[in-house]
């Protein structure tokens, strides 16, 4: 590959994580001298983590490529090597911060821990890019770079909040290395056809890191919140965690049931509609060839359909039980990915680490519908 693009593709990580210091600077000082210390040291440790993954892989025969090793092998590949080699490296970065008191909130962490992944990414993008492998390489490394800052930015909050840090840092650090590998595998290990099926988890970590920029460095003068004035105020990370809580009212087992038999209803029509749509307008579903670019107009408009029922069932809940927090309509919504997950291993085992993939998406999803749907 051209060695300008890479260095290019190499930039915007650390492009975003100046844009990330400069907001948090604004809304209170974060020192610069530390933050260019956490994306130095990031790099270099991206280095040596594209060293050891090489290095490893050759001695062991596995790939990160299902279509070299097949699906197991580029699984075990991604998950239990590159996604907790790359986050351990990130907290080697950020700990000694944590050590010497420098990070003593959500925000600090949050910070050096996503500038400590934009770093990484900029390093292992371009060493990635450079290397080459297919003609899709720059698109899957532009796709890639996010969830290092995402991810990392997840464990980072979790360790710097003074509450929370000895209960949800090794829960947040975990779920962040099999996200991410999750995401990796989807992302770098197989065919380009495939690509569409990261879009969701894509642009929930853009709405979550958005989210979390609204609760630990709120702007009351920005001109996105005066243009957009008109539609309803999004939910902050602290509201959906009081929706989630029990309130004085016992658990309604009944709507959970009921609200599992919902979404999935929901979802089904919503699949029906998306494929009579889909005749009308003369997709061919019979393309299923990951490696044809051509295989994601289907999964597009299914997966859409797919996705699209679970905030519709969650807001349909909400209001026929007349809830006051969104713990019963969530609960349905995860009784309902758990069956599909299981008829998924039944009838296509393959397809399990797609659902499980976009599993948080839905959740999430069917949260938020939820959410609109409270009575208050």
């Amino acid at each position: 590959m051209n060695l300008a693009l890479c260095i290019a593709l190499g930039l915007v990580p650390l492009a975003a994580a100046a844009l990330l210091w400069r907001r948090m600077n604004k809304f209170r000082h974060v020192s610069g001298r530390l933050t260019l210390a956490v994306v130095a040291a990031g790099a270099v440790l991206g280095v040596v983590a594209v060293f050891v993954e090489r290095l490893v892989l050759s001695f062991s025969g596995l790939a990160f490529r299902a279509q070299e090793v097949g699906v197991t092998g580029a699984l075990l590949a991604t998950l239990l090597l590159a996604a907790p080699l790359e986050e351990a490296l990130k907290v080697l970065v950020v700990w000694p911060l944590y050590a010497t008191r420098q990070i003593m909130s959500a925000r600090l962490g949050l910070t050096y821990a996503a500038c400590a992944g934009a770093g990484l990414a900029a390093s292992e993008g371009f060493l990635l890019s450079l290397a080459g492998g297919d003609s899709w390489i720059a698109a899957r490394v532009l796709v890639g770079m996010p969830a290092h800052l995402f991810f990392a930015g997840m464990w980072g909050y979790a360790l710097g909040s003074p509450r929370s840090r000895a209960r949800w840092f090794p829960v947040a650090w975990l779920s962040a290395v099999v996200l991410h590998g999750l995401y990796d595998h989807i992302v770098f290990g197989r065919g380009p056809g495939l690509l569409v099926v990261a879009l969701p988890m894509l642009i929930a970590m853009l709405l979550f890191s958005w989210l979390g920029l609204r609760e630990v460095a709120p702007r009351s003068d920005s001109r996105s919140s005066m243009l957009l004035s008109s539609l309803p105020e999004p939910p902050s990370l602290r509201a959906m965690r009081r929706a989630l809580r029990r309130t004085d009212r016992p658990l309604m087992l009944h709507w959970i049931g009921i609200g599992a038999l919902v979404t999935v209803g929901v979802m089904l029509v919503c699949v029906v509609a998306a494929v009579y749509v889909g005749h009308v307008v003369g997709v061919d579903f019979a393309v299923a060839d990951e490696s044809d670019v051509r295989s994601s107009g289907p999964l597009i408009l299914v997966g859409t359909g797919l996705l699209a029922g679970f905030p519709i069932a969650g807001y349909l809940v909400a209001r026929a039980s007349s809830a006051t927090s969104v713990l019963e309509p969530a609960m349905g919504a995860t009784v309902a990915i758990v069956l599909t997950v299981a008829l998924l291993s039944l009838a296509a085992p393959v397809a399990v680490i797609f659902a499980l993939a976009v599993a948080p998406v839905a959740f999430a999803l069917a949260c938020g519908g939820a959410w609109f749907g409270l009575a208050r």
